[in-house]
């Protein structure tokens, strides 16, 4: 690491530790993103956690919350309203319709009987259907299926496997592909990816995780039937395990990058957020517990670079395609990755922006 790379991570430890906002040397051209990611803060010192989904300003600097009665992990849009966003509770019966207009949730989603939420969901392209993933006390998993306007129930199908997280709908609503990331370590059940056709229910194709040692967690769909998935080791085992990053090609299994081994081995096993950026044959994820970002070639799966940062979550691009945003570190901070250097912008760093969950959304790209 050159001298200016190390000051520059300092700076931004430095940062990610002080008690106010830091927001300097932000290019006041740059589009205007509009962040949200789940949240919590305490309103007095040695009082309960409060939830909420933090909506953040990387131009002004502002932040303005939106509390709610769960800790929000995944949020979803209504394309027929871009102002009603959905919000789910990473494992419960938390769910709830937000109104960016207003800044307020409007109501609850309640589970199906014998269910809970389990982190995810998406609207159909048409807006007329809500898909969550779910979960019954035995694992079983099952996409619920509710009116999006009415919010009603109207039935589900099966994930084809257990505790399903993450999920995406592919060629115009016709296909869900779904992460399911099983139990614990002792469980039988296999992780697996599956592709399902959303009218007949039937499943196309499954992908099982090579090392079911391993979870599938979160999901980036690139062109086609090609995919992205990032894991975590499941309850009950060790983190010294590569594993943290699988590819998958189109009817093919899942395929673990492995190499370069100093590189995977530093990932304890883990990895929570994942962004692909084509364009720029660019991918990026997160690894909390080391506290890396890893930076690799999407075309050819080679390591570009790994850059520390405490606590690394959440990413997004900017609407101007020129940055990536990461939420960080203990004070639930906000840093720039250019896309010119793949470096850290320590001018560009904002503190106690209360974007505390696994997930960041630029409101406009969703």
């Amino acid at each position: 690491m050159s001298f200016d790379q190390s000051r520059r991570q300092c700076l931004l430890a430095a940062l990610a530790c002080s008690g106010g906002l830091v927001h300097a040397a932000v290019d006041a051209t740059m589009a205007v993103d509009d962040l949200l990611g789940g949240g919590r803060y305490q309103a007095a010192k040695d009082g309960p956690f409060r939830y909420t989904i933090s909506r953040v300003s990387p131009l002004t600097g502002s932040v303005r919350l939106i509390d709610v009665p769960f800790f929000p992990h995944g949020l979803a849009v209504d394309p027929l309203n871009r102002q009603r966003i959905y919000a789910f509770e990473k494992v419960g019966p938390g769910a709830a319709v937000i109104d960016l207009a207003t800044m307020r949730w409007q109501s609850t989603i309640a589970p199906a009987k014998k269910r809970r939420f389990y982190g995810h969901a998406v609207c159909s392209p048409d807006g007329e259907f809500l898909y969550s993933t779910e979960t019954d006390n035995q694992g079983v998993g099952a996409i619920g299926v509710r009116e999006a306007s009415s919010l009603r129930y109207v039935g589900d199908f099966p994930s084809y496997g257990a505790n399903p997280h993450d999920c995406a709908l592919i060629e115009d609503g016709q296909v869900m592909v779904i992460t399911n990331g099983g139990g614990n370590a002792a469980s039988e059940d296999t992780p697996c990816v599956s592709y399902v056709d959303v009218r007949t229910r039937r499943l196309l194709h499954k992908s099982d995780m090579p090392d079911r040692r391993f979870n599938t967690g979160h999901l980036f769909m690139l062109s086609g039937r090609e995919s992205v998935v990032v894991s975590a080791p499941r309850l009950g085992l060790g983190v010294e395990h590569p594993g943290a990053i699988s590819r998958q090609k189109a009817g093919q299994n899942l395929s673990v990058i492995d190499k370069p081994q100093a590189v995977t081995e530093a990932l304890l096993g883990e990895a929570l957020s994942v962004l692909a950026l084509p364009a720029q044959d660019l991918l990026m994820v997160t690894h909390p517990t080391p506290g890396l970002v890893t930076l690799w070639r999407l075309g050819r799966g080679e390591h570009v670079k790994s850059l520390a940062l405490p606590h690394a979550r959440g990413l997004v691009q900017s609407q101007d395609g020129q940055t990536v945003w990461i939420s960080f570190g203990t004070a639930a901070s906000l840093c720039a990755l250019s896309l010119r250097t793949f470096e850290l912008v320590p001018e560009q760093v904002m503190v106690n922006t209360l974007l505390a969950g696994s997930h960041l959304y630029n409101h406009g790209l969703m």
